[in-house]
This record gives C-alpha cells, sequence and structure tokens, in this order.
C-alpha cells in the first residue's frame, strides 16, 4: 500500500528546487552581464592629450647650497701675554681705524720686567765700553772683551724681547675695518692667545662660504659665476664669484669648503646692511657644460629621487607608451627638466592628461596651430 508524501516532506522538496532555481538564474545573469560589459571597456573613448618635443642641449647643471655671510678677512684679536685687562675701547658694531687702541693689559706686572731687562742692558753696555778701553790700552785681554760683548748681546736681547711682550700687552686695530664681537670686559684676566674680539676688515669685502658635496665640489672652479639670496632681504639677488675652492674635505663633515666673494654694489638700489654669520643661499652655475634631454616638468610622472616616467606616442599615433626616465635636476627658471637617460632627442612626450593615462591607452593628440586648437586621431 502506497502512502501519499507528507506536505512537510513536499514543503522541503519545493523549497528546495527554488533555491537550486535562484542559483542557476542568479550565475546565468551574472555571466550574462559579465559578457555585456566586456565590449563597452574595451571602447573607451580616447584621452586628449597635447604634446612636446624632446630638446638634446648642453648646459651647465647648477649647484645649490646653503651657507653663512662673513667678512674676507675676518682675525681674532689677542694678547701675546697674559694678565689683567685694564681697558676696553671698543664696542660690537663699531667701525675703528688702522692702529686704534681696542684694549690694554694692566702693566703692574709686565713694566718692571721690562725694566728690569732694560737696565741689565745698560750694565752691559757699561760694561762693554770699560772692556773695549782696557782691551785698547792692552790691560784686558781678548777673551775679556769677548765676554763682555757676549754679555751685552744677551742682555739686549732680553730686553728687546721684553719690550715686545709690552707692545703685545696692547690690542690695535690692524686695518681700518669693524668690531664683530667682542668677548672681554675690563678687570678679566686673560690667557695668552685668549681672542678678545673678532675684526673685519673694511676693505676685504663679504664672502659667503658654503659646504659641497663631493659630486658637487668636482664641478666647480675658481671664476664661476654664482647668485646669492639672503634670508634678510627676501626678493633680492646678489651676483658672486667662486674665489676659493677648498682641496681637501672637512673632517668629520664630508664637503669641501668654497668660497663665494660677494658684489654688494647696487645700481639705484639701498646698499644692504650686512652681518657676519646671516644666512646664505647660493646657486652656482659651473663653467663646465653636459649633453643631457630637456623636457617639460610637467611631463614627468611619479618621480622617485632620480627616477621618474614620462608617455610617449607609438608609432601608430594614438597609443600611450609609458618609458623610465633619469632626471639629472630642475631648472627653476624655464619650467624644464634634464634628463640624463630619457626616449632621445626629437622625441614626442604628453605634457597634457599625462595623469589620466596608462601603458597603451588610446589618446586623442590636440595640436594648437594658428587658426585654433583642432583634434585628430
Amino acid at each position: 500500500m502506497v502512502r501519499a508524501p507528507s506536505p512537510t516532506v513536499s514543503a522541503a522538496l519545493l523549497g528546495g528546487f527554488a533555491v537550486l532555481l535562484t542559483g542557476l538564474l542568479s550565475s546565468g545573469c551574472s555571466g550574462s552581464a559579465s559578457a555585456a560589459t566586456t565590449p563597452a571597456s574595451s571602447g573607451e573613448a580616447p584621452v586628449r592629450v597635447r604634446l612636446a618635443s624632446v630638446v638634446t642641449e648642453e648646459v651647465a647643471r647648477p649647484v645649490r647650497a646653503s651657507g653663512t655671510l662673513a667678512g674676507k678677512q675676518e682675525v681674532r684679536l689677542s694678547t701675546k701675554v697674559g694678565g689683567v685687562v685694564q681697558t676696553v675701547n671698543s664696542d660690537e658694531g663699531r667701525k675703528v681705524k688702522r692702529g686704534q687702541v681696542l684694549a690694554a693689559l694692566d702693566l703692574s706686572e709686565i713694566g718692571p720686567l721690562v725694566a728690569q731687562a732694560r737696565e741689565a742692558r745698560e750694565k752691559a753696555l757699561r760694561d762693554l765700553e770699560r772692556v773695549k778701553a782696557l782691551h785698547a790700552q792692552q790691560v784686558a785681554t781678548l777673551a775679556q772683551l769677548q765676554d763682555a760683548t757676549t754679555g751685552y748681546e744677551v742682555a739686549d736681547a732680553a730686553w728687546r724681547a721684553a719690550a715686545f711682550n709690552q707692545r703685545q700687552a696692547t690690542v690695535l686695530a690692524p686695518s681700518d675695518g669693524r668690531i664683530l664681537k667682542r668677548m672681554v670686559e675690563p678687570g678679566e684676566v686673560v690667557s695668552p692667545g685668549q681672542p678678545l674680539f673678532l675684526f673685519a676688515s673694511a676693505d676685504s669685502g663679504w664672502v659667503v662660504r658654503v659646504g659641497l658635496a663631493d659630486r658637487d665640489v668636482v664641478r666647480v672652479q675658481e671664476g664661476d659665476a654664482a647668485e646669492v639670496t639672503l634670508d634678510a632681504y627676501p626678493g633680492r639677488t646678489f651676483p658672486a664669484r667662486v674665489s676659493e675652492v677648498a682641496s681637501a674635505a672637512t673632517p668629520g663633515v664630508g664637503t669641501a669648503e668654497v668660497e663665494l666673494a660677494l658684489d654688494v654694489r647696487t645700481s639705484g638700489a639701498e646698499a644692504p646692511r650686512l652681518l657676519s654669520g646671516l644666512s646664505a643661499k647660493a646657486v652656482v652655475t659651473p663653467s663646465q657644460r653636459q649633453a643631457v634631454q630637456l623636457v617639460p616638468v610637467e611631463a614627468l610622472l611619479e618621480g622617485d629621487g632620480e627616477v621618474a616616467s614620462v608617455f610617449t606616442l607609438d608609432g601608430d599615433g594614438r597609443t600611450a607608451r609609458r618609458q623610465r626616465v633619469r632626471v639629472a635636476f630642475l631648472s627653476g627658471t624655464d619650467g624644464r627638466a634634464a634628463l640624463s637617460e630619457g626616449p632621445g632627442g626629437g622625441t614626442r612626450v604628453i605634457t597634457d592628461g599625462v595623469a589620466f593615462l596608462r601603458d597603451g591607452q588610446a589618446v586623442a593628440v590636440v595640436e594648437a596651430p594658428s587658426g585654433g586648437p583642432t583634434s585628430r586621431r
């Protein structure tokens, strides 16, 4: 005897068939959708772009560096002997004349030493004159005359040394100039050679000293032109020339010092008030030139250090091709990038629209002749 299926089992079977049918329909629909979108993606509209030609030129790669302003001849003035500072006659920033007394030590100790040496010299001179007279009368021997002569010469040398030290107890301005820094006050006890003033000669001029890395300093030589800007005078540019190039790197730093002679002569503009130690930025144009490929900066894409990318136009004139390049430097004057490795002179690179491209992208070149912009595919 055959029994009829229960309502519960029938409902379960029908539900399972419904789920299966829904899955089949869903997979079929999704497959149809994928097939429908593929042709659409392949038929996308080309990107409108503009081109620029790669130009090969020999240019001077600029060298950029930062440094400080200083007087050409800056001297640390000090005394040869130690002692107590008695007077200080000049302050920072003051102009001084050649031979002007800037500071002096108390001579209470040095003066008696000089007087003692002078008296010893005078006594030795009297002894020598007496022995000479006795020797002329054949009373004194030649050995006695030689001993008296030696005694006088020793005493005279000691007096001259004491007198020299006495003169060195006074600090004099070596030339017309300016006191850049004062490092002493009256009453201080100073040691021999301790700097008391930082002095800059008036006729020595101003220089900017910068430290250059090894790959840059080898391209710079004396006489190369430069431009200097000072943070204290924004917007003003001062011409300069390379006056000195160090022949050895600074120990512990690894850079070589280069000195730029600054030309502060102005044509109609107010003469700048310069101070030693001002921050400066310099751009040196070496006389050494190198062949590079020049492209507009906007043609570069995804720069990473010296490596970047550009898009060039394929041979069919309708496809963009991505190419890796190596950037030598960027020109801040004409908005171009110098490439040490690139697509080659005469090649046309894409400038406008480069941000929307991928390798193999279809493009439409937009040109701008004199009659107005047109497009071609």
